[in-house]
């Protein structure tokens, strides 16, 4: 094992597979996850009296979390393939952390295959005597999800044989700290082992090629997802950028809980040898960037709707500003973009870690809102935004769930690479 490949480097200072390994923790926290239990239990409870009392508004919520979630787990994985692409040495250490957002992603599926039995409550185009125009042979119940069923297995199963390439270099080391089913998977995930050089090296060659595919499948899949499940809302209503807007949220979603969980366990492990200012000041500007390429897509699409003024293209904004919802349309881009761009503006608030989390928090809390911005006005016919008990514990659950699978994740494998099997090269500070 050479230098290069067995220790992650920087500037300043070197982490060596020691190290990194010393972050393996081999359990769950007692109370993390009888807390994430508890918040899945209470969101299923939440969910199953909702729909007893009112099915279309339970079925709302789940489908502006599964927005959420998905777009923000499978965002995890794109991170890693990026990096890839990008040759993206800087995010070496962030690395681990976005991956194991993939976690969630098959539980993601099973909730997609089950919101098949509440289409009827969100589609208009599947209740009685609906008379508008829509491509039928396109929008029909079981052709909906059996389309994109299908396509988030092949995204999926694509993003689970990247994370398998990209962990494999480390699992004979994490495995010998491990015991148990942690062990046991570890070791089968090391089969047929070739040696630690020539296993770090097969991963590059692979990664090379299947990262920019997978990144492809994810633009493709995700802006037919968001087309089938939420434009399809409004069925007289066509954006180009609808696609865009989905899964660049979805990015810019998982960057902020990087952001968050980096300073978790920064403070926890004392690494801020890998989690510096630097980093941090790099991991800002990134997100300082995004906040602001969001927020460009989001008024290209509402600057031509404004002064083209078509009455079936004004209906998105219109729903979203009648009824009591122009408050939560305003308090949604507050949060992902007015607060964020001016707590990033400056060089020094974006080196301290515990600042950029704060502001990771506030982006994921207005994600959180636009996705349900994006189903709720389309669907509700009630007076005023229903915000209420149901909308808190149906999220609760979501957040269970995903803390839940996060954490069993990173309960296996190390918070930083062993070995450095996605790019060669050292990190650097940038500008």
């Amino acid at each position: 094992m050479t230098e290069e490949h067995s220790t992650l480097s920087a500037d300043t200072s070197v982490v060596s597979a020691e190290r990194a390994l010393s972050t393996v923790h081999g359990r769950i926290s007692g109370l993390a996850g009888l807390l994430w239990l508890a918040a899945f239990a209470i969101g299923v409870a939440g969910f199953a009296v909702a729909l007893g009392s009112d099915p279309q508004r339970a079925w709302m919520n789940v489908w502006g979390n599964f927005l959420f979630w998905t777009a923000l787990a499978q965002a995890g994985v794109i991170f890693a393939a990026v990096l890839v692409v990008a040759k993206g040495h800087w995010g070496k250490p962030f690395r681990r952390i976005a991956e194991a957002t993939g976690a969630f992603l098959p539980f993601s599926l099973i909730i997609f295959l089950l919101m098949y039995f509440g289409a009827p409550e969100i589609f208009p185009w599947m209740k009685p005597g609906f008379e508008g125009h829509i491509n039928r042979d396109w929008l029909t119940h079981d052709g909906v999800f059996i389309r994109n069923g299908i396509l988030l297995a092949i995204l999926f199963g694509a993003s689970w044989y990247f994370l398998r390439l990209s962990l494999r270099p480390d699992a004979p080391m994490i495995a010998q700290k491990q015991t148990g089913w942690r062990k046991a998977m570890l070791e089968r995930l090391s089969r047929g082992w070739r040696g630690d050089e020539e296993e770090a090296e097969r991963a590059r060659s692979i990664l090379a090629w299947f990262a920019p595919v997978l990144i492809g499948l994810w633009v493709i899949i995700f802006s037919l997802l968001s087309f089938d499940l939420t434009m399809s809302l409004m069925p007289s209503f066509m954006s180009m950028i609808w696609g865009a807007l989905y899964f660049v949220g979805g990015w810019l979603s998982m960057l902020a809980i990087v952001a968050f969980l980096a300073h978790r366990y920064k403070e926890h492990y004392s690494l801020e040898d890998v989690w510096g200012k630097w980093e941090f000041h790099d991991l800002g500007k990134l997100i300082f960037a995004f906040v602001i390429f969001w927020s460009y897509i989001w008024f290209s699409q509402f600057l031509p709707i404004w002064y083209g003024n078509i009455g079936r293209e004004t209906q998105f904004f219109e729903l979203r500003v009648d009824n009591g919802f122009k408050p939560l349309l305003w308090a949604q881009m507050t949060l992902i973009f007015f607060i964020p761009f001016a707590l990033l503006l400056w060089r020094k608030p974006k080196m301290r870690s515990r600042h950029l989390a704060i502001v990771g928090v506030v982006i994921l809390l207005g994600f959180w809102l636009e996705r349900w911005m994006q189903v709720v006005p389309s669907v509700w016919k009630g007076e005023g935004p229903p915000l209420g008990w149901q909308e808190l514990t149906i999220a609760l659950g979501f957040l269970g769930l995903f803390g839940l699978s996060y954490s069993l994740y990173q309960s296996v494998m190390a918070k930083i690479p062993v070995q450095e099997a996605l790019i060669i090269g050292e990190r650097s500070r940038g500008p």
